[in-house]
C-alpha cells in the first residue's frame, strides 16, 4: 500500500506544473476573450505577442482586425478548453 502511495505521489507531482501552466495559459484567452466582448480594446491588445502588437501598432488596429477578421473570437458564442496539447514545430 506505501508503494501504491508512492506511486501515484511521484505521478502526481508531474502533473503539477503542466496543470499550471495549462490553466494561465486558458486564463489569458478567456481574459482576451472577455475584454473584446467588453470592448476593452487596450486589455485585449496587452495580451497580443509583441510581434503582434508591432504589426498593429494601437488597440483599435487590433481590435479592428479581429472584428473584422475573427468574428468568432469577437463575439464567441461559446468557448470551451479542450486538453492541452505541445507539439513540436
Amino acid at each position: 500500500m506505501r508503494y501504491l502511495l508512492m506511486i501515484c505521489a511521484v505521478v502526481l507531482a508531474g502533473t503539477g506544473p503542466a496543470m499550471a501552466q495549462e490553466a494561465g495559459i486558458e486564463a489569458t484567452i478567456r481574459d482576451q476573450v472577455e475584454a473584446f466582448q467588453a470592448e476593452d480594446l487596450a486589455r485585449a491588445f496587452s495580451h497580443a505577442s509583441p510581434g503582434i502588437q508591432r504589426r498593429f501598432g494601437d488597440p483599435q488596429n487590433f481590435g479592428a482586425m479581429v472584428r473584422d477578421g475573427y468574428p468568432m473570437v469577437w463575439r464567441p458564442a461559446e468557448l470551451r478548453f479542450q486538453e492541452l496539447v505541445e507539439r513540436d514545430g
